[in-house]
């Protein structure tokens, strides 16, 4: 019974992996069919493009988790967040 749930789940992942990559290689047929050299650039700006959103992401992670930092710092020395120990 256990061996046939995992043929299963590994013949469903198998399928959706599948229909991912005919999904993706249909989208890119008209890239596919250009020229080399504009082929090229098309998938260079593609990959730039996923590049700058994945640093973009990472930038903003990294700002919300120094936002937290500060905020835990502050809360653990009894001071509001953002005064940065400074009294008005």
């Amino acid at each position: 019974m256990n061996t046939e749930r995992e043929e299963l789940q590994q013949a469903t992942r198998r399928f959706i992996r599948s229909v991912f990559r005919n999904g993706a290689s249909l989208a890119l047929l008209p890239v596919n069919r250009l020229p080399r050299k504009p082929r090229q650039h098309f998938h260079a700006a593609g990959r730039e493009f996923a590049h700058g959103w994945a640093a973009l992401i990472h930038g903003l992670a990294d700002g919300i988790e120094e936002i937290t930092k500060d905020t835990n710092t502050s809360t653990n020395t009894g001071e509001p967040p953002h005064t940065n120990g400074e009294l008005e």
